[in-house]
């Protein structure tokens, strides 16, 4: 692919009406091979240039924008699998939820149980919606709000997103929970059935680690296959760095499973708790 055209607006010349189906889609993923370069067994993007990777994200925006969210979310899917083989967990699929409020970009239900204080009637009064709460419905799903795809305005509008690679950050952070939650469900194996549930009490304790080890591991890819924006790369580190930053990991576990089988960069999906040393080290970019 050369500096002057992009993915997106390559296959986008022949899209036509999304609307027509997953026929288009298919081509849009095929256009992804011819313009990609194979690499180690994976097709990358090349000579991308910062417009065109603002085309790619105003693009996706705009098919949101008209309508059509679960197509924009499943072009991302194929790009994401063919760049970097990023996908969720088995069993797993991805989904656009119009519904998800503007301040979540994706979310993935990794709860399979209540707090074990709705077990007692009397306790279960105090704790209002959160025992009735629907941890079934969605459990399969890893879902995306159209701030996947924007960001709000001081104005109230939505505007597209700084670039696509901010895009996929955003996906690849969500099947990460994906796969985290699979790991954790089948004993660190990451393949085959899932052996019990996942407790609240536990995703409490293991939330603040899991944001860490998924976070760093897409800053790790930073420069190489993503290429993020200030603003992304910034909210990342600000997340693990703040002191009140949900991604903090000081004080919390990170989990021993490694990385996806497959997924690029295993080595920059930290599977330790990092020292404050390491921590230092890493805030010191921002």
């Amino acid at each position: 692919m050369n500096g002057n055209a992009s993915v997106i607006s390559i296959a986008q010349k022949t899209y036509g009406n999304v609307r027509k189906g997953w026929r288009n889609i298919l081509f849009l993923a095929a256009a992804l091979v011819v313009v990609g370069s194979l690499s180690v067994g994976r097709f990358v993007m090349t000579s991308r240039t910062a417009a065109a990777a603002g085309d790619e994200a105003r693009s996706v925006f705009e098919m949101v924008r008209q309508g059509d969210g679960q197509a924009a979310v499943a072009l991302v899917a194929d790009i994401a699998l063919a760049r970097g083989g990023w996908a969720p967990a088995p069993g797993d699929t991805v989904a656009f939820d119009a519904n998800l409020a503007w301040n979540i970009r994706g979310e993935v239900m990794v709860r399979d149980r209540v707090p074990s204080e709705c077990d007692n009637p009397r306790l279960a009064r105090t704790m209002g919606d959160v025992c009735g709460m629907d941890l079934v419905s969605k459990q399969s799903l890893v879902r995306f709000g159209a701030t996947m795809f924007s960001d709000p305005q001081p104005d109230g509008s939505m505007a597209a997103r700084p670039t696509f690679d901010d895009v996929l950050s955003t996906y690849i952070e969500e099947v990460g929970h994906s796969w985290q939650e699979y790991q954790f469900e089948t004993e660190g194996l990451g393949d085959g059935p899932r052996t019990h549930l996942t407790g609240w009490e536990e995703v409490s304790a293991m939330r603040a680690g899991w944001e860490y080890q998924i976070k760093r591991y897409i800053l790790s890819l930073d420069g190489t296959l993503l290429t993020l924006s200030e603003l992304e790369r910034g909210r990342l580190l600000g997340n693990i760095c703040d002191e009140d930053g949900y991604a903090n990991p000081l004080g919390h576990q990170v989990m021993p499973y490694g990385a996806p089988a497959n997924w690029p960069n295993p080595e920059g999906w930290p599977v330790t708790d990092p020292t404050l040393e390491e921590w230092q080290a890493l805030c010191a970019q921002r």
